[in-house]
């Protein structure tokens, strides 16, 4: 005779507003999650994720956001080029700028 097991359906349900109830959504993510066999969605969720929990302070040239730990790092690293005396005068810049 077989055990009997029960499985708890999960079901996304609206609110009284209308709105999907947020454990519900946060439930199905987590079943669909389980499913994902493919490395690229698994980091590409782990990208969003992590975006999501940083604002955005600047944004790139190209138009690509920056958040607050980038802008540090990028900080630091022109500290620690500054450190190591990789530095231009303001005439090379200029003399640089001149030809762009």
């Amino acid at each position: 005779m077989k055990p009997k097991v029960r499985m708890k359906m999960l079901s996304l349900h609206k609110s009284k507003q209308g709105h999907m109830d947020i454990q519900s959504e946060k439930l199905f993510l987590i079943e669909q999650l389980a499913r994902v066999q493919d490395l690229n969605i698994i980091a590409r969720i782990k990208a969003i994720l992590k975006e999501s929990g940083e604002a955005t302070v600047g944004y790139k040239g190209n138009g690509e956001t920056i958040n607050q730990s980038e802008l540090v790092a990028r900080a630091e690293a022109s500290n620690q080029s500054i450190k190591e005396g990789r530095t231009k005068s303001i005439e090379q810049l200029r003399k640089e700028a001149r030809n762009w």
